[in-house]
């Protein structure tokens, strides 16, 4: 089990939510957040961070890229990588 090193743990979360931000209408972007939001799910597995574990999941439940609508769950994302970098940054002030 790989340690968390929570500065990087932040700045993923940070990229993931303005990627998703650009990307709510753009569904190349939104794929792209879909794939990196997948590969950092994996991330927060490896390293037993279980709790950060399950809101990714959580996320990527909601998340279904579409051609030519926009997110249905974008609000809800939102909200959900918002409370990812505030525990993200709470366990960096740790």
């Amino acid at each position: 089990m790989a340690t968390a090193n929570w500065a990087e743990i932040l700045k993923e979360v940070e990229e993931l939510y303005e990627l998703h931000e650009r990307g709510s209408a753009d569904p190349k972007k939104c794929r792209e957040f879909n794939s990196r939001a997948s590969l950092f799910l994996s991330k927060m597995e490896d390293m037993g961070i279980n709790l950060m574990a399950d809101r990714m999941m959580d996320i990527l439940v909601g998340c279904s890229p579409k051609d030519f609508s926009p997110c249905d769950n974008h609000q809800n994302t939102k909200g959900a990588l918002e409370r990812l970098r505030d525990k993200a940054r709470e366990n960096l002030g740790s």
